[in-house]
């Protein structure tokens, strides 16, 4: 009993670590089983399988996800009674929780990985929680935080549980137990049952297609509009680049105007002065020929010796 205990807190150890550390951490608690001297739990802890990515993340969202787990538990009680009672309207209304809990799981699993999930690993772990949640048997697989690999659920058949889960206490799946002898009568009626409920489920996946391809539909229109309201963004901030260009250049003709009517005043001061200074010296040239004039008229008048 001690050894299974031992085994079942190993096993659970193991499989709440990210699946790039299973493998070191497996090997760790197997030596140091073995350096116990407890060779058997050493052998059954190397036995166990390392998760696929998917099942590591749904193990990791088992122990670190909040009120996840319940919130699948509950929404799957609440989807299979609808079912049961075949009430469309509230099946509609838990497919919304049922998309937003997708999501949310998603979002947190992206969390704890420290990178958003490919997108195989994210359709491999919204089928198991799409399957936990169409089957108590798999909610309790799930719920061991021990999954080695990723469920996925038809809506028909049973959920194959055979060695999905790590570890001590492996879950089985519940195995529906066999009609007894009816007669001609209770057969039909259970034939017909069989049959209301194939096309229950057929009309659910249906549902549950349209559901997807409307929300496709609706993330394509959001990048788009991302996409068209990053543009216009964009072309606003050239706009106003341009018009703070425009008023430079305006400011730059005002202070230019400016100056070349200040250069005009001054290039007619210049003129002016020029004109003037022209005239005077014009005069002056006169008055020194009239004085040449007169100087060589008194020199004539000089009486010869």
């Amino acid at each position: 009993m001690a050894q299974d205990d031992d085994f079942l807190q190993a096993a659970e150890a193991l499989y709440a670590l990210p699946a790039a550390e299973f493998v070191a951490g497996r090997s760790a608690r197997a030596k140091q089983a073995r350096a116990d001297g407890d060779r058997d739990l050493a052998a059954r802890i190397s036995a166990l399988q390392k998760p696929s990515a998917a099942a590591a993340l749904v193990n990791r969202l088992v122990h670190e996800g909040g009120d996840l787990l319940d919130r699948v538990e509950d929404l799957g009680a609440a989807l299979r009674q609808a079912q049961d009672e075949g009430d469309p309207k509230r099946l509609r209304e838990l497919g919304a929780d049922r998309r937003r809990l997708l999501t949310d799981a998603v979002d947190r699993a992206a969390e704890l990985a420290g990178s958003r999930p490919g997108a195989a690993v994210i359709e491999d772990l919204q089928q198991t929680l799409q399957a936990a949640l169409a089957s108590e048997d798999t909610a309790a697989a799930v719920a061991t935080g021990r999954l080695v690999t990723a469920l996925s659920a038809d809506g028909l058949d049973p959920v194959d549980l055979t060695n999905a889960v790590g570890g001590p206490g492996r879950v089985a799946p519940r195995h529906r137990r066999p009609a007894p002898s009816r007669s001609a009568g209770a057969s039909g009626d259970a034939a017909a049952d069989r049959e209301a409920a194939e096309q229950r489920a057929a009309a659910r996946r249906e549902a549950e297609q349209r559901a997807d391809a409307a929300e496709a539909r609706a993330a394509e229109a959001e990048q788009a509009a991302t996409s068209a309201g990053t543009e216009a963004d964009a072309a606003e901030e050239r706009r106003a680049e341009q018009e703070r260009a425009v008023a430079r250049l305006r400011d730059r003709i005002a202070r230019l105007q400016e100056e070349l009517e200040g250069a005009e005043t001054d290039l007619q001061g210049a003129e002016d002065a020029a004109a003037s200074a022209r005239s005077s010296a014009d005069d002056a040239a006169r008055d020194a020929e009239d004085a040449r004039t007169e100087a060589d008229e008194a020199r004539a008048a000089v009486p010869e010796d």
